[in-house]
């Protein structure tokens, strides 16, 4: 069944309300206000990229327990031992599909800081860290990363909070001038 609506009627009535000049100035008013509103809030999204960035972590094997990150973007001023903080993976750091990626690390180890991988224990200044897990996946036997060093300058020990994580006590030390953001987990 078909329902027909002449054209003409849509046109009477469009005449009818040009000629309501209160309906015309809300109308107008109207557009107005929602072009305006519009384009404030494109500034305000713009704006809020160049300083904040949601983060979501949807891999199955994550380093931190958190899928929801509030990354405030500019390396930080200062760093402590416990901050999270966001980098941008540079080549030959981590694995390649790590490459160019904003990754976020727990800092565990601060330049003078000493680092002792022993047993596949990992230890900064005689406090454990966490077992390497991770060994065999990485074709590596037991004790292939053991070590101790010392902090460099301008270098952070960066760890993930959960055991299957690739950080640090695989790849050694994060140079500071990788650093993007500040990180807040959510959820």
């Amino acid at each position: 069944m078909r329902f027909h609506y002449p054209i003409h009627r849509y046109l009477d009535r469009i005449r009818l309300g040009m000629k309501d000049q209160n309906r015309i100035r809300f109308l107008r008013a109207s557009l107005l206000w929602t072009v305006l509103s519009f384009l404030v809030a494109l500034a305000a999204v713009t704006e809020f990229r160049k300083h904040y960035q949601i983060g979501l972590d949807l891999t199955p094997i994550r380093c931190m327990p958190e899928r929801l990150y509030w990354v405030k973007l500019g390396a930080p001023k200062s760093v402590q031992r416990g901050d999270i903080i966001a980098f941008i993976a540079p080549k030959g750091l981590m694995l390649e599909p790590f490459n160019g990626k904003m990754i976020a690390k727990q800092v565990a180890g601060l330049p003078g800081d000493t680092v002792r991988v022993t047993n596949d224990r990992a230890y900064v200044n005689g406090k454990y860290i966490g077992d390497l897990v991770l060994n065999q996946k990485l074709g590596r036997g037991p004790g292939a990363f053991d070590r101790e060093e010392v902090v460099p300058p301008g270098k952070l020990f960066v760890i993930g909070t959960l055991p299957r994580s690739y950080d640090g006590r695989y790849w050694g030390f994060l140079d500071q001038r990788s650093l993007v953001g500040s990180v807040t987990p959510l959820i």
